[in-house]
């Protein structure tokens, strides 16, 4: 028997990139003295899975769940889908410096040329930001060509569009956009499982190994889509209790913002994922979530979230 909620126990991510606001902010137990750029708050991804934190599961990874309880744990519909594949990965980020300039291929044409089983299509939305901006989309007129020419003479940030954020900022990221995350800027991030990036431009930086990291020109050059339209973000701070990105957006997965002041109630036909962002509350009246706590909800549960103070939570489910 699956319990209506299992609580998660996130993998932790040392990147070159990140910083220790995991901790201060949402609570991670960082290792000491090593720069933490992710939390991996929900995933099946091999070697780098989040594990049952407490009740009957405790221990065991999100994988080794997949496999022993498939619809029970993930729904029908995902299932007939992507069989027994998990096919999110939520994560938190902490950007003390700047991300590498970078693209993501899609399905098609990670499948074509035997890189993976799917490409990575994202969310974004913004947690905290100390006058932080984002990269996202070229500037109107970049063509390959020109975009090319910037690679040859290491200029490619002028090509990309840049936009501010502040929290409650949200942004989708199709495949084939080029985009980046500035320093000073902590996300919450749904995207397909897949850890497939095209590096672009990386600033002439040293790696954790001390050692350039690589580039993946042609594969970029090959997915940007030049003439796709710039995402901008979107500001929903005002917003509560509303869908931040749905099947408009998206086919793989939807978003929504919860800040409630009474009790509410939610229940999906797939699985679905909780993170608390502010505040606290009372989950089933079994479980305590405080700010940064990730909660995995099996399809058909029913999650009873009961205010404690001004809390604001997440939810992601399979599209």
């Amino acid at each position: 028997m699956i319990p209506d909620l299992l609580p998660l126990k996130p993998y932790l991510r040392e990147t070159v990139w990140g910083g220790r606001n995991l901790g201060t902010h949402y609570n991670k137990a960082l290792p000491p003295d090593v720069p933490i750029g992710e939390s991996w708050e929900v995933s099946a991804y091999k070697g780098m899975e989040s594990i049952v934190a407490d009740g009957p599961l405790a221990g065991q990874n999100l994988s080794d769940l997949v496999a022993t309880y498939g619809t029970d744990l993930l729904g029908q519909r995902v299932i007939q889908r992507y069989g027994t594949e998990f096919p999110l990965l939520i994560k938190l980020l902490d950007a003390r410096d700047d991300l590498s300039i970078q693209v993501h291929p899609d399905d098609t044409y990670t499948r074509a040329k035997n890189l993976g089983t799917y490409g990575k299509t994202e969310a974004w939305y913004v947690l905290k930001s100390d006058h932080g901006r984002v990269a996202c989309g070229l500037k109107h007129g970049v063509d390959k060509h020109s975009f090319e020419s910037s690679i040859r003479e290491n200029r490619v940030q002028d090509t990309v569009q840049f936009f501010d954020v502040q929290e409650g900022d949200v942004i989708f990221v199709p495949p084939g956009t080029v985009h980046a995350l500035c320093q000073n800027v902590m996300i919450y991030e749904v995207q397909q499982s897949s850890d497939l990036t095209f590096r672009i431009y990386d600033y002439n930086r040293p790696g954790t190994d001390g050692k350039p990291r690589e580039l993946h020109i042609d594969h970029a050059l090959d997915v940007i889509a030049f003439d796709a339209p710039v995402p901008e973000p979107r500001n929903s701070r005002h917003e509560t209790n509303t869908t931040l990105v749905g099947s408009e957006d998206t086919e793989y997965f939807r978003l929504e913002r919860f800040a409630p002041l009474t009790t509410l109630q939610h229940i999906y036909p797939t699985f679905a994922a909780l993170t608390i962002l502010t505040g606290q509350a009372r989950l089933n009246k079994t479980h305590t979530a405080q700010t940064g706590d990730t909660f995995f909800i099996p399809a058909n549960r029913t999650v009873t979230v009961s205010p404690e103070e001004q809390v604001e939570y997440l939810i992601s489910s399979c599209g």
